[in-house]
């Protein structure tokens, strides 16, 4: 029986593996690659008589073609969507997820509704293509700088200030923005100044409607760390915090994907709230904003659908009626954290003091704990494997009375 020119190739090259040759040493001699001799040689393995026979080729099928009517829903829907002047589409995501969503709103039946690839073949197709989305530099070390694994809705949130942004004619705008990392709910507030005062006042309303979370995860912004000078200041918005119960995580200075979850929001918020409204004053950007973050709860908890996450049990809000001094607060017992980089002396600052984990962590993130009942500093070392060791402990005199949570001043039952 004569074989094609391929066929003959194919033959020796699976005599030569079976005579002893190296792998590499047969499809580099007839210039192939090595997936083409597994192919090959997967083909010999089953045992079939003419396996190294093309097998005949299939009459292209598309099963399930969308039809032109559902074409033209996605494209018009896209359209809109990236219009954004009609107020079901204001402020709006515009990707395929949102397609889905926007046609889900309008009662089409999920049978109706196209498939996430589908409905980018379609974008591409009709070149309705958006700017490609900004992403954040690849850092090889990024799943090493926290030991935080969230699981649960409320147990982690991200919390950072936008601004200043000036409205014309007025001055300017700051926006506090907060986000759960699991739920994905999202809750922020303007102020005319980016202030410590701005922060306190916007958490205690917020967690008198919405449940406090274990961690607030924020930057080394001095609206949330305080006095740069001074060691061991505690800043009275972590005061708060851990009046509250919370436990304050601050990321490494000058690292804002180490907040990527509240960082990507704001970027939605400048580009389909802020670019595309314009604005009076305080007032009407507070009024406006709020139809943006239902919107996007909305949607991210569509989103989250079909996900089964639970809540973190169990659920603390402070009492509607609750006060409290906020420039007299107490310091009281928790923990405060802090992802810091050793320096190149092995080093870490935190709250304005130096502390030696060793020259072998040079370059590298470590996860600092002050414990202030126990007045103790434990630093954290995540290695390669991802596991979590101590390789440093301090003492950590705090100089001040620290209350623990049997004392009179948690009379509101926190």
């Amino acid at each position: 029986m004569e074989h094609t020119p391929e066929e003959e190739e194919r033959i020796k090259a699976i005599q030569r593996y079976l005579e002893g040759e190296r792998e590499a040493d047969i499809y580099r001699s007839v210039e192939r690659s090595k997936g083409w001799f597994n192919k090959w040689l997967g083909r010999y393995k089953t045992g079939r008589k003419g396996w190294y026979k093309d097998l005949p080729k299939r009459a292209r099928v598309i099963p399930h073609k969308t039809s032109e009517r559902i074409e033209q829903i996605v494209v018009n829907i896209r359209k809109a969507l990236m219009d954004g002047t009609e107020d079901s589409t204001k402020y709006s995501r515009v990707g395929a997820e949102a397609i889905q969503f926007h046609m889900e709103e309008l009662g089409y039946k999920s049978s109706e509704i196209p498939s996430l690839s589908t409905i980018k073949r379609i974008i591409k197709r009709n070149k309705l293509k958006a700017n490609k989305r900004e992403r954040y530099k690849r850092i090889h070390s990024k799943g090493r700088h926290t030991i935080l694994n969230p699981k649960y809705i409320g147990e982690l949130h991200q919390m950072d200030y936008v601004g200043p942004r000036h409205i014309k004619g007025y001055g300017p705008i700051n926006s506090i923005h907060l986000k759960d990392v699991v739920g994905r709910q999202v809750a922020g507030q303007q102020y005319n100044e980016k202030s410590m005062d701005n922060v306190m006042d916007f958490l205690m309303s917020y967690w008198k409607q919405c449940p406090i979370p274990k961690y607030l995860q924020v930057d080394n912004g001095m609206c949330f760390a305080g006095d740069y000078k001074h060691p061991k200041s505690f800043s009275r918005f972590v005061r708060l915090a851990l009046y509250v119960g919370i436990e304050v995580v601050f990321i490494a200075p000058s690292r804002p994907w180490m907040n990527g979850t509240i960082e990507e929001f704001n970027k939605g918020f400048d580009k389909r709230f802020w670019q595309k409204e314009l604005f009076t004053d305080l007032n009407d950007i507070r009024k406006k904003s709020v139809i943006f973050f239902e919107k996007e709860n909305k949607f991210n908890a569509w989103k989250l659908r079909n996900e089964k996450l639970k809540v973190v049990d169990p659920k603390r809000m402070l009492p509607g009626d609750f006060t409290i001094a906020v420039d007299r607060l107490p310091l009281v017992t928790g923990k405060i954290h802090f992802i810091r980089r050793a320096d190149s002396r092995g080093k870490i600052s935190v709250l304005n003091e130096y502390f030696d984990v060793g020259r072998e962590y040079t370059g590298e993130y470590v996860w600092a704990t002050i414990e202030t009942m126990k007045q103790t500093l434990m630093v954290y070392y995540k290695d390669e494997n991802l596991v979590v060791k101590e390789i440093k402990r301090f003492g950590y005199e705090i100089g001040e009375t620290v209350h623990n949570r049997k004392d009179p001043i948690f009379g509101s039952g926190l």
